[in-house]
């Protein structure tokens, strides 16, 4: 929160798709704040319960990862893969420059999803099961709306 009760816009705005004819597989598309627009690969949702990148949403904020997958698109990297955008200088240079904290971000999301997909311990286990009773609502050809910076309850189809 900003003054007097303002909300400050999000740095991104996610859009997680079910895909009509394969539900068991998802894309997404993002709007940054400042007005660009990206759209994310075709995947197949992890062991069935949630997309692996709405996993990432929440383990990056949970953790604190400013410079994983989220925090990166929203302060303008461009990808190389996984993304529709063309490469930048810039977009570019950003990703070289937190390369290290961006692979540990996806190492730690595939951990903690693996864990709770087992039904171990992980602290995102709460975030992980909001996600999973939104995503689990959403029809084929359907929708869920979350941001960056990421709160599981305002997830929303």
């Amino acid at each position: 929160m900003s003054h007097a009760g303002s909300m400050r816009r999000p740095d991104l705005s996610i859009t997680f798709h079910r895909i009509a004819d394969r539900p068991d597989f998802s894309s997404w598309t993002a709007v940054r704040r400042t007005g660009g627009r990206i759209s994310g690969g075709y995947t197949p949702i992890g062991r069935g319960r949630i997309p692996g990148d709405l996993a990432h949403l929440a383990v990056e904020a949970h953790f604190g990862l400013d410079h994983g997958f989220w925090g990166l698109l929203a302060k303008g990297a461009t990808f190389d893969h996984g993304t529709d955008q063309r490469p930048t200088r810039t977009g570019r240079a950003i990703v070289a420059e937190h390369r290290a904290q961006l692979a540990d971000a996806d190492r730690l999301a595939h951990r903690h999803q693996t864990l709770w997909a087992r039904g171990e311990p992980t602290p995102v286990a709460s975030a992980f099961d909001e996600l999973e009773a939104a995503w689990s609502a959403v029809e084929p050809g359907g929708s869920l709306s979350a941001t960056w910076p990421f709160d599981a309850a305002a997830v929303a189809a």
